[in-house]
Order: structure tokens, then sequence, then C-alpha cells
């Protein structure tokens, strides 16, 4: 066939869609997987997404860790969100780096808070944290610093995004709050909000609801316990103008006390209420913002002889060794 023709006959088919499309690499998706948790006692189920092809040399994956709503799960993301799409999109298209996202399980409604009452979720926090970070860290190669490392989440999870960052700012560079069920303290003389926190909060400030629990894990008074840190994680906050009025409310108070407090934080009310048709497109946004933030490699670690590396810039074990 003459070449002129195969080119006017190729472009009728839309032959360089189809090669532009098969060109693009897609990212590995995982599920059912788990990792050890000394804090909680058994495994933490986790779903995974990663770069198809390996770090480039002197390069490692940065990582997301992304937190589900109330009563969901691991897998929430990937079926309801279209994450694996999202990412390989924006990584095609340069706007993110090759990364890895890490989806756990925080079981049910655990506010992704330490809980040990009989029947509670367990030391949630910690085992997020902490465990299934080190075990991230230890079988993947990924940037393991604080450098290379953000946590995000949707409703009851951009509370524990925004907990998580605050609690260990060592850890994350930045945390992303999407419809945020984020509220300020609870007065002991409340009962209307108490009484509130007894049905909303499903047990994880005890049973019946503590409020003085409920207060010492309120992300409000933590963004003044840190407001001198060097280095402080920063914030991409977001809610839908028709969510709750709650979480707008909730957004937009937490987004004044950290630029009060010196916090580098963005406040986004678009389009959307609190469901996933607001939460698959608002996730695009905080990820643009997210991008220049992460880092794919990790500063020199300090020559300690006695003192082993902490886990905010931890000695680097799956894959090649940090250059």
């Amino acid at each position: 066939m003459p070449q002129r023709m195969f080119a006017v006959l190729c472009r009728s088919l839309l032959c360089g869609a189809g090669m532009i499309g098969a060109a693009q690499a897609h990212g590995i998706v995982e599920r059912h997987l788990t990792a050890p948790s000394a804090a909680l006692g058994h495994a933490i189920p986790y779903s995974l997404y990663k770069p198809a092809a390996e770090p480039a040399a002197g390069t490692r994956w940065p990582v997301l860790y992304l937190l589900h709503g109330g009563g969901g799960g691991d897998q929430d993301w990937l079926d309801y969100g279209k994450i694996a799409a999202t990412l390989d999109d924006e990584i095609a298209a340069g706007k993110m780096p090759p990364l890895v996202v890490v989806m756990p399980d925080g079981g049910g409604e655990s506010w992704f808070v330490d809980n040990t009452d009989p029947g509670g979720a367990g030391k949630v926090e910690t085992a997020l944290s902490t465990d299934l970070v080190e075990a991230i860290d230890t079988t993947l190669p990924t940037a393991a610093c604080r450098s290379g490392r953000a946590v995000g989440g949707l409703s009851m999870g951009g509370y524990g995004a925004t907990l998580f960052a605050l609690d260990h700012p060592d850890r994350f560079v930045a945390a992303i709050s999407l419809s945020g069920a984020i509220a300020q303290p609870i007065d002991p003389d409340d009962a209307v909000r108490i009484k509130r926190g007894d049905e909303y909060y499903d047990g994880a400030f005890g049973k019946p609801f503590d409020v003085e629990r409920y207060n010492a894990a309120n992300v409000f008074p933590r963004v003044d316990k840190d407001a001198d840190l060097p280095d402080k994680p920063s914030f991409w906050i977001t809610a839908g103008d028709r969510d709750g009025l709650g979480i707008i409310t909730g957004s937009a108070e937490l987004h004044v006390a950290l630029r009060r407090a010196g916090y580098d934080t963005t406040l986004r009310i678009g389009a959307g209420q609190h469901d996933w048709t607001n939460w698959a497109q608002s996730i695009v946004p905080a990820l643009d913002w997210l991008a220049p933030q992460l880092r794919d490699s990790c500063p020199p670690m300090r020559s300690t002889a006695a003192a082993g590396p902490a886990l905010g810039q931890s000695e680097p074990k799956g894959g090649e060794a940090q250059k």
C-alpha cells in the first residue's frame, strides 16, 4: 500500500490515538496485601499502586498514604475513586512523578486513632503511621524519609490524614484533606454535641462518648503545639460547596488556624457534595499541588555509630541502596 494512502487510512482509523494509548505505561495495582503490625497484634490489610518500571538510577519512589472514609476499606480508592487511572494519567502527562500509593484498611469506623477499648479497632494511628510505613520502606525501593512521604484521605480519612501529619511532622511532608470530617474541640458542657458525638463516632472515642478523649485527639490543639517547628507539613484542604455545613466550616476553620500558626496551607471550596464524584475529581488538583513537594531521593543521613536510623529518615532497605 502506498505510504500516503496508509497515512490517510491510519488517520481515519485513529491509529495515532491507539499508538499513544498503547505507549502509556500503566501502574501495577495489588490488592489483598498485608503488613505486620506489633501495635495492632495482627496484620494490616492494604492495597497498593506502584509504577510498572523500577525507579530510574539514583532515584527512589515517593509514597502517598491514602486513607478511606468512615465504614470504608482499603479498596475504596481503587473501586470508587478510580485512583489507578488518575495516577496513570497524571504520571503519563508528567504532572506527577512515578510514585507508590498505599491504601490501608483503617478498621471501618476507627477514625484512625488509637483505641484499645474492648471491641475497639486497636492502635490504628500507631500501626498505620509506624508499622505500615516501615513495612513499605522495607519491601519497596521508596524514598524512605519525610521529603518522600505524604498522607491524604477523604471524610474520616481527611481527619486521619491531618492527625497523622500533625502528630508525625518528621514523617510526612504534606497532607491532603478532601471533605475532611474535622471539627473544633467540644465544650464539656455542650450536651447537644456530646449526644451527637455518641451517635456519630461509633465508639472511636469511647462508648459512651468520652468528650475528654475526643478533645485529646482533636487536630486543632495540635496546630499551635507544633507551630515552632522549623519543618512543618503543608496542607491541601478542600470541601464541596454542597458538603455538609460542618465539613465546610471545619475545613475553613482548620485552614485559618494553620495559616495563623505559620503553616503552608491551601483551601479550595469547589462544586460538589459528600460523594465519590466529588472526591474522584478533587484528588486531581490535590495531586498536582503535592507533586513538586515530593522528592525521589533523601538527604544524606547523619553519620552516628551508636544510633540507628530514625523512622523519619530511615535507611532504605527495598531495592537499590539510596544514592
